[in-house]
């Protein structure tokens, strides 16, 4: 325990540092993807309280349901935010807690990972900041479900003390984690399934007794992981959501990939500019890790050692990996190459379909690599200061401090009072419907942050109110035609399609607009004075009620999917997150 527990304070100390200046911006919060998931989070603690049965109908995306299930629920870290949602309802303040303590629970379970693989402390300890600190989650500081690696370190320790042991609860233990890290990153579970049974083969290969356990087990992970399936199928199924393999082919990782980095990395950053693409950049480990690793495979041959059982699991975890973050088509250098096994793969087995991103396999590199790389250090036996400068200078081939974070990022302070029209909202007894004008595409994240959706998003956790407004790894057809009529706010159209979804409240945000649509606007609103009744004014933001119908013809009915009406279906659109992107 007491190991344990200086474990984690070095981590906690290390996440402060590479992370820097994370958590002295604690309740500062941009628009985008840290805006979604903060929304989500408070939403899944305020649904765990409130009204567990409302969890998948999530307050975006008016009047559709499952919308949850839109994108990554990420509910295996809410979990870590349960504590908190008993001190604080600040989703900002939460969020950015909850997204450093994935760095600091990241080391410490995959330091008791290499400590169960034989690791000695040292190594161990340089094991956990490997994995914590590794490009492929440094670069992906904004997205809370591939920062969720919390839990990929104990599955992989139960799978491998089960393979040793033989013990069914071993067995239901690597189930439950993995289940948790699903739950965390459907991209690390659905790819997970893709690359674990390479690990699984070389590890029960012989031990052909435990077969029965590890099937039931695996049995019981994929029945707890029925809801979350069919919530997604509650989702996506009416939007008709489906993924071409030319996407797919698009954002995976070329040959190059593994060569290349963001280019804010510190170190490597300008050094591997040659090898980006336009997908992926992350995959690159640096130099000292994986030279660890190949340092310990040089010693075990000069020994005329074999790799043990775990080290071979974790190089078949390592290699299926490599495999899947290719995507359907191997590429290097902007020429297809030949086809990858992950094509047939796909093809073969629908739910790898939803995979746009393939090389977020990238951490089932990287935490191999980071083990290895640790029993290379105890294969060395290197001076405790040469040792020490060694992991040094391999974290310092991770750095991405100071993380950019320029003032007019920080859209919403949570020290500071939120703008009246929200509190005012939230006092408004009931539940009506409400939407936020101006509604921004993925555009708006560049044009105006602060009248996104996904900053509505964040201040409707004030009151949980229905939204037309939402945000997500998909955007639903309906929404997008509602979008597009609201352009021509005021006109009959919007007001009509408004109506027949029962919005009471339109807010209307003067700073969301420019010169030439706001003169427009005022211009309109006096023709619908009956129908868009003032009700507060707030400094630049106006509160109608929406009243109606109006005199004349009814508006045609909208026909859409769940159980309420809406807007005629077209295919999804893409938007920039989540399981499905």
């Amino acid at each position: 325990m007491l190991r344990s527990l200086r474990a984690l304070g070095l981590y906690a100390a290390l996440t402060v540092a590479l992370t820097w200046p994370l958590a002295a911006n604690l309740t500062v919060m941009d628009a985008g993807d840290s805006a979604f998931f903060a929304w989500e989070m408070a939403w899944e603690l305020h649904s765990f309280t409130r009204d567990p049965a409302g969890l998948p109908h999530a307050n975006i995306f008016h009047p559709l349901r499952y919308t949850l299930g839109m994108d990554e629920p990420v509910l295996g870290t809410t979990l870590l935010a349960a504590p908190l949602w008993l001190f604080t309802t600040d989703a900002v303040l939460i969020y950015n807690l909850v997204r450093l303590l994935t760095f600091a629970l990241s080391g410490l379970t995959t330091y008791w990972l290499a400590r169960e693989l034989g690791a000695r402390e040292g190594p161990a300890l340089f094991a956990g900041a490997a994995l914590a600190f590794s490009p492929i989650r440094t670069d992906q500081i904004a997205h809370l479900s591939t920062l969720g690696t919390q839990w990929l370190p104990l599955l992989l320790l139960f799978m491998h003390r089960f393979a040793r042991t033989g013990l069914w609860r071993d067995a239901f233990l690597a189930a439950l984690f993995f289940v948790l890290e699903f739950l965390a990153c459907g991209y690390h579970g659905v790819i997970g399934l893709a690359v674990l049974p390479a690990g699984a083969i070389v590890l029960l290969w012989g031990r052909w007794s435990r077969l029965p356990a590890a099937t039931l087990a695996t049995a019981v992970a994929g029945l707890s992981l029925l809801p979350l399936y069919l919530m997604h199928q509650s989702a996506l199924a009416p939007e008709r959501y489906s993924r071409g393999s030319g996407e797919t082919a698009f954002y995976s990782a070329a040959v190059e990939s593994f060569l290349a980095t963001s280019s804010w990395n510190r170190v490597w950053g300008e050094a591997t500019a040659p090898f980006r693409t336009i997908g992926p950049n992350n995959l690159f480990p640096g130099l000292l890790v994986p030279g660890l690793a190949a340092a310990g495979g040089v010693v075990l041959w000069r020994r005329r050692q074999r790799p043990s059982r775990d080290a071979l699991a974790l190089l078949a975890v390592a290699g299926a990996a490599v495999v899947v973050s290719l995507g359907p088509e191997v590429r290097a250098f902007g020429r297809d190459l030949v086809p990858s096994p992950f094509a047939a793969l796909r093809d073969v087995v629908p739910v790898f379909q939803m995979i746009r991103v393939t090389s977020r396999a990238g951490i089932y590199l990287a935490l191999p690599l980071a083990l290895l790389a640790a029993k290379g250090l105890d294969f060395l036996r290197l001076g405790p200061l040469v040792a020490g400068a060694v992991a040094a200078a391999a974290l310092a081939e991770t750095l991405i401090v100071p993380i950019p974070m320029p003032e007019w990022t920080k859209i919403i302070d949570t020290r500071k009072a939120p703008p009246g029209v929200y509190p005012w909202l939230a006092a408004q007894p009931g539940r009506p419907p409400i939407v936020h004008l101006p509604m921004l595409d993925v555009r708006g994240l560049e044009r105006r942050p602060r009248y996104h959706e996904s900053i509505y998003m964040v201040y409707s956790t004030l009151h949980f109110k229905p939204l037309v407004n939402g945000y997500a790894g998909i955007e639903p057809a309906a929404y997008v035609r509602l979008r597009d009529l609201a352009r021509g706010f005021p006109s009959p159209d919007f007001l009509d399609a408004l109506r027949e979804i029962g919005v009471r409240y339109v807010v209307l945000h003067r700073g969301g607009y420019g010169p030439v649509q706001w003169p427009r606007i005022e211009a309109g609103l006096p023709r619908f004075g009956r129908e868009l009744l003032p009700v507060a004014t707030f400094g630049e933001d106006r509160v109608f009620e929406l009243r109606g119908p109006p005199s004349g013809e009814a508006p045609a009915p909208l026909n859409v999917p769940g159980q309420h009406a809406s807007l005629p279906l077209n295919r999804a659109s893409n938007a920039p997150r989540g399981l499905s992107r």
